[in-house]
């Protein structure tokens, strides 16, 4: 499976050096980019000659040819020429001028897996069906929608730091694995319903609640940092492949029965690197352990053995409250009932 190139052990200072360029790039930037007009610029076959890279076999196996083009940073507003280029699989036009007309010619290569097309002009994604496109990346655009895409083999779509404030699609495709839109203005998840998918980013939106998760019962990654995010009422029991979970800088009332942690829960790693030195109160750390035993970080700071077990006797501690609980319960039922029979 292609996945995002969106790197999750990258430093967290590194992210917020770039949400701070793009609010400043936001707004007016775009309006004023929508009114130049751009010289015409067109791709040559020999431009895309010297730019081919990585050897490997033909799509039909019987032969060898390079199955990548990278023409970045070009000014294009024409990639026409690219479409004499058949075998190509990977094609990245980013930092170009190009919108949605004169990138379709990509879709006419039959064999084309991966389009990557950054900081361009695009204001739709909706690209030509293709038989095989797998991941498309269009972050840094003037994209407002995506409703209209559809891609029947798409496994990824990275629509980082754009206008878009819903993300819905026409036509379902359960192929999706990962979801990339940073940055955007969504507010609302609720009606999410992709069950296929692994890897969810949502950093920098306008996300208050986080109802509509429960859906998302195969998802591995949840990345909702920088979010006015208050309860996590959307996580559920289902959630057995959660491995990491990122809500730093978000707004959440502390609430253990919504697996809600007091500052910020990490899942991940290899549970094999050295542990953390950040200081947070032990209980609190063992309470979120025996929620959920799957979690290898918290904070960063790796689980230790010992906290392990204490999970693990909270959890048996948990348990048996359960059991009385229910048995108090049925005592007060065979109680009331023999009342009403008295009377």
């Amino acid at each position: 499976m292609l996945k995002s190139h969106f790197d999750i052990s990258k430093g967290d200072d590194v992210e917020e050096i770039i949400e701070e360029q793009t609010k400043e790039e936001n707004g007016e930037d775009v309006l004023e980019e929508e009114k130049k007009v751009y010289l015409i610029r067109k791709l040559s076959k020999s431009d895309i000659s010297v730019r081919l890279s990585l050897l490997g076999k033909t799509a039909d196996g019987d032969g060898y040819t390079y199955l990548k083009a990278t023409c970045t940073g070009m000014s294009l507003t024409d990639i026409g020429a690219i479409k004499s280029f058949k075998h190509l699989q990977f094609v990245d036009v980013s930092n170009n001028f190009l919108d949605l007309d004169s990138l379709q010619p990509v879709t006419e290569l039959p064999y084309l897996v991966l389009i990557h097309a950054d900081k361009n002009l695009l204001n739709s994604v909706a690209l030509k069906k293709t038989k095989y496109l797998q991941v498309m990346i269009m972050n840094n655009n003037n994209l407002k929608s995506v409703h209209d895409l559809f891609q029947p083999q798409l496994s990824t779509l990275e629509v980082g730091y754009n206008k878009i404030n819903k993300v819905y699609f026409v036509n379902r495709m359960p192929t999706l694995k990962c979801l990339d839109f940073r940055y955007n203005l969504i507010q609302d998840i609720s009606d999410f319903d992709f069950p296929n998918l692994d890897s969810l980013y949502l950093a920098g939106n306008k996300i208050k609640s986080l109802v509509g998760l429960e859906k998302l019962t195969n998802l591995r990654i949840l990345h909702v940092r920088y979010n006015p995010i208050r309860l996590l009422d959307g996580f559920d029991e289902g959630h057995t492949k959660l491995q990491y979970i990122n809500l730093r800088n978000c707004k959440v009332l502390t609430a253990l029965e919504t697996l809600v942690l007091k500052g910020c829960p990490y899942m991940g790693g290899t549970g094999e690197e050295e542990a953390g030195t950040e200081e947070e109160p032990a209980d609190l750390r063992v309470e979120v352990l025996a929620a959920l035993p799957r979690l290898k970080r918290i904070n960063k700071s790796v689980v230790s053995p010992e906290e392990r077990t204490e999970a693990k006797d909270l959890m048996m501690q948990w348990l048996e409250e359960g059991e009385n609980d229910e048995e108090e319960i049925v005592e007060e039922e065979m109680h009331a009932e023999g009342s009403r029979n008295e009377e």
